[in-house]
């Protein structure tokens, strides 16, 4: 998991009620993940007095798991990990339709549009050679 911009946050700086984020990495394929990570905003709700572990509103961290502070930079890489999401998912969407009832079910008033967007991909893809 690369972390480019992000910025950690000192665990001995927190306290509880303080938003963090929580980087989770988007999985691209078998062992693979993409370059761009998934940060979630994150309440503190209990940190233990050793501060051994953090408790927020979306699951317990651990002291290895490193926390960062959710500013701009937070939401840029969450935004850019979610566009990719999305592509996959649209990937795999075309994949089942071609793979379960095949490009002849298209119907009529669909062609237009649909070669429309898929052009428009095919050029952009173009770009990433074979």
């Amino acid at each position: 998991m690369v972390i480019g911009k992000l910025n950690p946050i000192n665990k001995d700086d927190l306290k509880v009620g303080d938003v963090v984020g929580i980087a989770r990495e988007v999985r691209c394929g078998w062992g693979e993940s993409f370059r761009h990570v998934m940060v979630y905003p994150a309440k503190i709700i209990r940190i233990t007095p050793k501060r051994t572990k953090i408790e927020t509103d979306i699951g317990e961290c651990d002291k290895h798991e490193v926390l960062y502070k959710y500013d701009s930079e937070a939401i840029k890489e969450s935004e850019m990990a979610k566009k990719f999401k999305e592509i996959k998912d649209g990937v795999y969407a075309i994949e089942d339709f071609k793979s379960s009832r095949g490009l002849r079910v298209i119907k009529d008033e669909d062609l237009d549009t649909l070669s429309e967007h898929i052009n428009a991909v095919a050029e952009i893809l173009k770009r990433y050679g074979k």
